[in-house]
Parts: structure tokens; sequence; C-alpha cells
């Protein structure tokens, strides 16, 4: 046979070329369907391989080209990126089969058999790919036996069977695509039907053959048998799972409510066969459906369905109810919108079923299908829809907490950012009311000395000494309300590398004063450590609350009273900041919740109980930690570790 061979990729057009050739076809590569078209019309191929993403017209486009329709070629499309609806399209665009990449190449040599010529079998008539796919099928284990062309025969076992055609086991040897014949064994009776078939699909699960005659006594045999089999419970599963396993997949990798709606309609299509699908999702006020996601839907019939009154018209009903409904015959329900009528009527829809979308007993919208076969849903399809509908609801559910979760988190972050700005508010006037003694201690000895100043001799020297001091002090306390203005100052949160010895020494000056005035003595260890990235502000109102905390804890310690700030490499990514005190440590009941909110050992009015949970947040938000314990030698130990910079 001469093959045509259209794909973008040069080396799978290598692979096919030389297998093609191997097995005695004559391929013609292409890489394009634009040059495909013109090698088309320069002579007619016995058969296609068609890839659908192509650079330029796509495949899809190349099957519904008339060139293409006029000729009658048969198409196999290979593709390894195409959706199952677009596999869908493409079977109902006229192509013969659909096989994903990467592809076996005995399979498609198989594939390639069902287009050999067969002389003698010019009149048999073969259903069209998409009438075997709609044909009513039976899952049933039959005897058959399987005569090929060449005089070969082989035992095997039915696994599904439908008026057109029977899928068998893969338990024979290989075989051509020949006229063969099949001899089905009855159930319960010694009866066997000998039916010419040819095959049309070979696969590692088996076989499918087409019947050749549609209008033989022995097919209508095969028709009833067809009937009472799909009566019973036996129902093909397999594809169901698949799906359900499929959208459940999507569920669990995105909180993206269309791409799950996505999903699910385009696994529906392979299973179902439906022509239009839609799914509509209740408004906030639960009054009206409005529509999220389509297939098929032609324009009209979109415009008519983007939103849907509640209760009123079968998708509104059934959105009122919860219950599921399914017509045969769409067109006679008495419940059918009068516009809907006209255009499910002028689309031809005939089979149609609507299922409630639901989580946790509330209706969230609803699922339709419907298609133009005069074929109704069956059971197992509804039953399908139905899960598949839970299983929307579900994401939709996850997605409805995920959003709530996400607002709840934006109110706690905005809370704790609240909080934090309450605590340096609170820092900022501990800081104010120590600076307001410190100053009017500067402001008695500015006054006095200019008063000594005004009232003294006339000696030159004495006098610069005066002003002098006078001078001095005026600086002092410059630079404490300087201090306390450069911390209250910063709002905006801004990381950059900083170096934690400027911010100690800056906290220290700050506090300088009332530590000195409490007796405290501050011994700093300061190695010339990395920066870190950190916001200076947030830094700063860190080592506040971690010296103010020493200081207070030995308010009233008889001995010795020593803060060390310690700062030094870890030897690994961090930096380490160390805050210590010689006071009485943390009550061992206190210390496992130490860096809660709220908790506090200073009595009624002194503190907010918030000063080291924000400490705490502060450092967190930093990706670094900040840790508490007691120091053998009496003692608290503040440990503070952030990233530094690189």
């Amino acid at each position: 046979m001469r093959v045509l061979v259209i794909d973008d990729d040069q080396a799978v057009c290598e692979v096919f070329g030389e297998f093609l050739q191997e097995i005695g076809h004559e391929p013609v590569i292409t890489h394009n369907a634009e040059t495909a078209l013109n090698a088309l019309r320069a002579e007619r191929p016995d058969a296609v391989l068609l890839d659908v993403c192509l650079p330029g017209m796509s495949g899809l486009d190349f099957l519904k080209h008339a060139a293409v329709r006029d000729l009658h070629v048969p198409v196999l499309v290979v593709s390894g990126r195409a959706t199952e609806s677009q596999a869908q399209e493409c079977l109902r665009a006229g192509a013969f089969d659909f096989i994903g990449k990467p592809v076996a190449l005995r399979r498609l040599q198989e594939a390639l058999a069902c287009f050999e010529p067969q002389p003698e079998d010019s009149g048999r008539q073969v259903a069209p790919p998409s009438e075997r796919r709609r044909a009513p099928r039976a899952i049933v284990a039959l005897p058959v036996r399987v005569r090929e062309q060449n005089g070969a025969e082989w035992e095997s076992t039915s696994i599904n069977l439908s008026v057109s055609g029977i899928k068998v086991q893969a338990n024979g040897p290989r075989h051509s695509g020949g006229t063969t014949t099949l001899s089905i064994a009855l159930p319960d009776s010694d009866t066997r039907l000998d039916v010419p078939s040819v095959l049309v699909r070979a696969d590692d699960d088996g076989y499918a053959f087409d019947f050749e005659d549609r209008d033989d006594e022995r097919l209508r045999q095969i028709g009833e048998l067809v009937r009472r089999a799909a009566g019973a419970p036996t129902v093909d599963v397999e594809p169901h799972v698949r799906i359900l396993h499929r959208i459940g997949e999507a569920i669990s990798a995105t909180l993206d409510v269309d791409e799950v709606l996505r999903i699910a309609l385009d696994a529906l299509t392979h299973v179902t066969g439906h022509e239009i699908s839609s799914l509509h999702l209740l408004s906030p006020d639960g009054s009206t459906l409005h529509l999220r996601g389509d297939r098929g839907l032609r324009p009209r019939l979109r415009e008519i369905n983007a939103a849907l009154p509640i209760g009123q018209g079968l998708i509104g009903r059934v959105a009122a109810t919860g219950k599921t409904l399914h017509w045969a015959h769409v067109s006679e329900s008495a419940d059918l919108l009068p516009a809907a009528r006209a255009a499910v009527t002028q689309e031809g829809i005939h089979a149609f079923v609507c299922v409630p979308i639901s989580s946790r007993g509330r209706i969230l919208g609803a699922l339709s299908l419907g298609r133009r076969t005069r074929e109704a849903f069956a059971e197992g399809e509804i039953a399908l829809v139905e899960a598949v509908a839970n299983q929307i609801g579900l994401a939709l559910q996850n997605a409805q907490l995920y959003s709530a979760t996400r607002r709840q988190l934006q109110d706690l972050k905005s809370a704790e950012a609240q909080l934090i700005e309450g605590e340096k508010l609170s820092t900022v006037g501990k800081l104010a009311a120590g600076l307001a003694h410190e100053t009017r201690n500067r402001l008695t000895a500015i006054l006095g000395q200019a008063e000594l100043l005004l009232m003294g001799s006339d000696d030159p020297v004495k006098s610069r000494e005066r002003l002098h001091i006078i001078v001095q002090e005026t600086s002092r306390a410059a630079q404490m309300l300087q201090n306390l203005l450069r911390y209250t100052s910063r709002t905006e949160t801004e990381r950059r590398a900083c170096r934690l010895q400027d911010q100690i020494q800056w906290v220290l000056e700050l506090k300088g004063h009332q530590l000195h005035r409490d007796g405290v003595k501050v011994v700093t260890e300061l190695e010339d450590a990395r920066p870190v990235l950190a916001d200076e502000g947030q830094i700063q109102q860190v080592l506040l609350n971690l010296v103010q905390n020493a200081q207070q804890a030995m308010a009233a310690h008889k001995g010795e009273r020593v803060i060390t700030v310690r700062l030094s490499e870890t030897g690994g990514p961090d930096v380490r900041l160390e805050v210590l005190d010689s006071g009485p440590g943390i009550h061992p009941n206190v210390l496992p919740r130490i860096f809660e909110a709220f908790t506090t050992t200073k009595a009624p009015g002194e503190g907010t109980g918030l000063g080291l949970w924000v400490s705490y947040a502060i450092v967190e938000q930093h990706q670094g930690t900040l840790r508490a314990t007691n120091r053998p030698e009496g003692g608290a130990a503040f440990t503070v570790e952030l990233p530094a910079a690189t």
C-alpha cells in the first residue's frame, strides 16, 4: 500500500518510514498538512497516518478539508498530545481510528491491515466507526471459533457483543484483515451461528470484528441475545472507573474549578458518546443557574442556556428537586421551555439526561448530556454521569473551602500585623516614658547651666565651660529623641541586607540611659558576622523586646544585674544572636508556653503578654528561629538565628 505519513517530528517519520518499508508498504513522508494536501492531490494514497498537532494547519483541519473528504482515504490518527475530546472529534470528522503515542509498531501493522484491499470482498458493508461505537454492546463471554481466509482456525472467547460486531480475546495467532467467518456458540444451546465478518481493529486486549450482512437472520438472533444480556447486571465498568479516576486525579492536583469541569466533560464524551453537554452552577443567591461549561452547544442553544431560572425547565427542575431526569425523546417533555424546545428540535437532539451536582446535601448545579441518536442513555451511563457530578461537587466544595481558608488566612495575617503594630506602640510608650524622665534631666541641666551663666561672673573660662555643658546636654537630648523618632517612623516592611551589629548598637544606645538608671551592666560580644536579609525596623523591635524583657526580669533581682548581647556565626547558613541576663530565669511551668500570646509573669497592668509572641512571629516571618532556655549559672537566654544574606 502507498501510505502517506504526516508528522512534524523527523525522528518519528524515520521510524514510521523504515517500518512501513519493512512490512512491504510504500511510505510518503510529509511534515505538515499543506505539503500532504499537495501529495494527496498528486496521487491518492491507500492510507494516511496523521498527527493532530502540526505546524500551520492542524491534523483536525486536514481531516475536515474537502479534498480529504472527497477522496475517502482511510485516515489513522496517531497523536501523543490530543485530548479525548479531540480524539472523538477526529472520529466524527471521518478518521478510521485514533491511537495514542507511544504506539507499538505491531499495533500499527494490525491497524493498517484493515486497509489492505480485498477484491473478493468489495460488496461487503462496513458500518462507520461512529455507528459501531454507538451500537448497544453487551458484556458476554461466548465460545467463538475463528476461521480465517487462509484456512487457519483458532478458538477464542468473546469480550463484548453488539448487533454490528464482536470483540474476542487475542489468544489466536496473528492474521490478516480479510474476511473471516466467526462461529459463535449461543448460550444454553448447541446452536452455532456462522457469521461472515471483517477485522476492523486489533490491540493488546483482543480483536474487533464487524459483521458484514446487517439484514441476515443470524444477526437478528444476535440482536436478541444482546438485548437479553444488556438487562443482566454485568457491566463493563473499566471505562467508568478510568474516568472517575482521572477526574479524581484532577481534583487532587488542582483547585481550579474550570480545569476540573473541562476534564470531566472531555472524559464523559469518551464513554457516553454524547454530542452536547452543559454544566450549570447555582448563583450565590440560589435563584439562577449559570452556564459554566459546555461541549457542542451551538450559539443559539448556548444563548438559551446561559442563565436559567431555578425550578423552571428541565435543568431548573433537576436543580430544584435534586433528582435525576432522563428522556429518550426530550422534545416530548412537558417541562421543556418553549425556546429550548425549538432549539432542541432544530438541533435534532433526542436522548437527554440531567443530574444534580451536590455536596453535603446542598445543590450546587446540574450536569446535562444530550445526543442526536434515538438510543436512550443506559442505566450504567446515567450512573456514571451521577458519579461524575458527585466528583464535580467535591471539587466545588474543595475550591470553596480553599477560598474560605485563604480569606481566613488573610484575616489572620492582618490581625497579626495589627498586633505587631500594637505591641510596637506599647514599646514606644515605654520608651517615651523613660525618655521623658531622661529628657527632663537633660533639660534641668541645660536650664541650670544657662541660669548660672546669667547669674555668674564675667570669667570667660567658666562661661565657656557652662556653654560647653549646655551644648553637650542639648545634643544628648536631641539624639535620644531622634532615636525614638527613627524607631516609630518606620511603617513599611522592607527587607534588605543589614548588619546586626549596627542594630544592636542602636538598641543599646536607645535603652542605655534606662539600663544605666536601673543599675544594669551591658556586655557585648560581637563577632564580625555576615549581614542578614531582614527588615531593620522589625529586627529592632525584636531586640528591644528581648532587652526590655531582660531588664524587667532583673528589676527585683538583688544580685548583679548583667545583660550580655552576643553575636556569632553558627558555622552554617544562619547568624546567631543571643540576649542573656543574670536574673532569676524562667519558671519551668511558663517556659513551654513562653512564646504564646498573652503569656506574662508581670503584675497586672505592667505588660500585655504579647512582646515575646510578636518577636517569635517576626523571626518566623524572616525564616528564622527564636528559642528560650534557662542558663545553668542562673538567668535566661534568648537565642535568635536568622538566615545570612546571600
